[in-house]
């Protein structure tokens, strides 16, 4: 492949590894989402969290799971909210921040080292289940959205905030693929950021789906400033220029960078790039 360096078995292995790992299930050696500093990136989101809380209408005292959690922005939210609430992750690293930052606040939060694919609670045992930029990179959709299902009563409901195809998160994921062979088409994490998709993941079991567009806008001084950022803390990002050569990191870099120039032009020579999200709600049948 164009762009990959002579090592290939080492790097295919890598790459094996990003693929499936890329949501916090960890089916290889390698962890993306270990890699970088997924902390510094999820700070730059933490109101998105909120809002979806505000969205779902999350009342106290009821029992909400955070699938994919990371460091705890939507969890948090929740326990805001005075929910009773549990945040799952794969990553141990994750899971150490968000208790540390619950405890911060003060917060009683149960965070939980687990796999999304096979959540460790019995069937109905939340009214809500949340995930904001979390489950929609889980491999296997069918079965995340199956087991979301699952651990949610009759009545209940599913919230997510997904990042869309289009957006500078869709094209970024994409350029990954593009260059380490990563997820397209129907195995796409940004598939979750489309009302289509959803609805046949959770369409049939809801009596009702609403999903609204919004937009996130990112904010860095230049392009190779917030290049850098996500490279140096973006997990699939940070693997992707580790297994490229120096002259599919160069390509890499130079789309990055024409994208960014194209969407994200702002006074003062800085850039203000907007990533369209889906926010989405569902509503199981009773």
């Amino acid at each position: 492949m164009p762009g990959m360096s002579d090592d290939q078995g080492r790097h295919r292995g890598e790459i094996g590894t990003m693929r499936d790992d890329i949501g916090g299930v960890d089916t290889g050696a390698g962890g993306t989402w270990a890699s970088g500093d997924y902390a510094r990136v999820g700070n730059r989101w933490l109101l998105v969290g909120e809002l979806l809380c505000e969205t779902a209408g999350i009342r106290p005292g009821e029992r909400v799971i955070d699938v994919a959690t990371g460091t705890g922005n939507t969890a948090l939210a929740a326990a805001r909210r005075f929910a009773d609430v549990t945040g799952v992750d794969y990553v141990p690293a994750l899971l150490e921040h968000a208790r540390a930052r619950a405890a911060a606040e003060g917060l009683d939060v149960r965070f939980e080292h687990g796999d999304a694919l096979e959540l460790a609670h019995p069937d109905g045992a939340f009214d809500v289940a949340v995930s904001t930029f979390g489950v929609q990179y889980v491999p296997d959709q069918e079965r995340a959205a199956a087991e979301l299902l699952r651990v949610v009563r009759p009545g209940g409901r599913i919230a997510l905030a997904s990042w869309a195809p289009d957006g500078y998160l869709g094209e970024l994921l994409r350029l990954v693929g593009r260059y380490t062979a990563g997820a397209s088409g129907d195995a796409a994490p940004t598939r979750w950021g489309t009302a289509k998709h959803l609805e046949r993941l959770l369409g049939p079991h809801a009596s009702s789906l609403e999903c609204a567009e919004r937009q996130w806008r990112f904010r860095f001084r230049s392009p190779a400033d917030m290049i850098g950022y996500f490279r140096a803390y973006f997990g699939p990002l940070t693997v992707a220029f580790d297994v490229l050569d120096d002259a599919g990191r160069e390509a890499l870099t130079a789309d990055l960078t024409r994208h960014i120039e194209a969407a994200g032009a702002a006074p003062g020579g800085t850039v203000e790039v907007p990533s369209t999200y889906l926010e989405a709600v569902a509503v199981l049948a009773s």
